[in-house]
């Protein structure tokens, strides 16, 4: 009995849960762009990326399909950011990696010599 309940938690541990994806979701705006935590949406049917794009009348964000294709009211794109976690389109951010670091340190140290 004690090795069903064992097996019975270590299956249930296995299972994936699939939540639904969230997105920040706007239309174009400029200055008077709504605070992100009142704009969040949760994703439907084959949503299943969050997209920031910036048009000509500002920033957009919302959930897109498989290719994260978008356009918004008619208007092309001018760039676009495609992300899957949940809300992954708030900003574009820049990371250092560890070869990005080494170069600049190397680049430094020969520059120094």
């Amino acid at each position: 009995m004690k090795s069903i309940i064992i097996v019975a938690f270590i299956l249930l541990g296995c299972v994936a849960f699939n939540e639904a994806l969230q997105c920040y979701s706007h239309d174009a705006c400029t200055a008077n762009c709504p605070q992100l935590k009142d704009t969040i949406k949760t994703c439907g049917g084959d949503d299943n990326k969050c997209y920031k794009g910036t048009l000509l009348g500002g920033v957009t964000r919302g959930c897109a399909k498989e290719r994260c294709t978008v356009q918004v009211d008619g208007n092309a794109v001018a760039s676009s950011i495609c992300c899957e976690k949940d809300l992954c389109n708030s900003a574009i951010t820049s990371k250092l990696t560890f070869s990005t670091f080494f170069i600049i340190v190397t680049a430094f140290v020969l520059a120094r010599m």
